[in-house]
């Protein structure tokens, strides 16, 4: 069995949990506020991110992809380290280019390498519970075009929600697919959006107060995972403590000791999401 590692992209927000892989790489997106460029989670972190949105309500920070060369310099390091292959996994290329900029970079590649890039539908910690998966596949010494055939079910195999406090940004950085119905009333609803099967964010239900997006939110994935046998749940938020902590005690009084990941809206994906976003998902595990 060759010795594979997995490139993640910031998005996916491993960055906030404890981990210790030494076959993980983290592939970094950009954040340009006002005149400076950060790298995501290195140069600026959620915290500090957030609170510089609270401070100013009137800026509008925009993401960017990695380089071709960026990824390079990961699997050349990789390779140097002795791998053999590696699994690119990266944020929806519905929500981004970067999967388009990863592909096109190993039409270029003259390393050694095998490395199999793959779009994870998904976004936030969504995403990174994928390159998890790909970690705890690869230690199970699980073939590669297994792997590959897994990641292709479970990409799909789940329902991603968000509790959008406020879509000024979304709307800014043109990131919101279908928005044409909820544009008009921008300060009078608190939309719950989908990442659907293509993985672009799409409006799911308008609902007047964060208070009652939330509730329709829980309602609607507990009905859901009460048909399920198995399944995982992944949290985010942009700073929205009071939120999260609902949808997480409403889910487990329905599901006591179920599986589940928790992780910050990273600052690149906090730049169309805003502050105070709530976000749950679920992957179906039942086959």
């Amino acid at each position: 069995m060759s010795k594979r590692a997995v490139i993640a992209t910031s998005t996916g927000c491993l960055d906030y949990l404890d981990l210790d892989h030494d076959n993980l790489r983290i592939l970094r997106m950009k954040i340009t506020i006002n005149e400076d460029t950060h790298d995501d989670f290195i140069g600026i972190t959620a915290d500090e991110f957030y609170r510089r949105l609270k401070e100013d309500d009137s800026l509008v920070p925009t993401s960017s992809m990695p380089s071709p060369g960026e990824l390079y310099e990961l699997l050349d390091e990789l390779e140097g380290a002795g791998y053999d292959e590696v699994f690119v996994i990266t944020i929806s290329s519905g929500l981004s280019g970067t999967y388009g900029v990863c592909t096109a970079a190993m039409q270029n590649y003259e390393g050694n390498l095998t490395v199999h890039v793959v779009d994870s539908r998904n976004a936030a910690i969504s995403e990174g519970w994928l390159s998890l998966e790909t970690l705890r596949l690869i230690a199970d010494d699980v073939p590669s075009a297994d792997i590959l055939a897994y990641l292709e079910r479970i990409r799909t195999s789940r329902k991603q929600y968000f509790m959008v406090d406020n879509l000024r940004l979304f709307v800014a950085n043109g990131r919101l697919s279908g928005a044409s119905g909820f544009i008009g009333g921008l300060l009078k609803i608190k939309p719950i959006l989908e990442v659907n099967d293509e993985g672009k964010i799409v409006p799911f239900q308008k609902v007047r107060t964060q208070k009652r997006a939330l509730k329709e939110m829980v309602d609607i994935v507990i009905a859901d995972l009460n048909k399920l046998k198995d399944f995982v749940v992944t949290y985010d938020t942009s700073d929205n403590t009071e939120g999260i902590a609902y949808v997480k005690e409403r889910i487990a009084e329905a599901f006591p000791n179920y599986k589940y990941f928790e992780a910050p809206i990273t600052p690149v994906i906090g730049c169309h999401t805003g502050i105070g976003t709530v976000g749950v998902a679920y992957f179906d595990l039942s086959e």
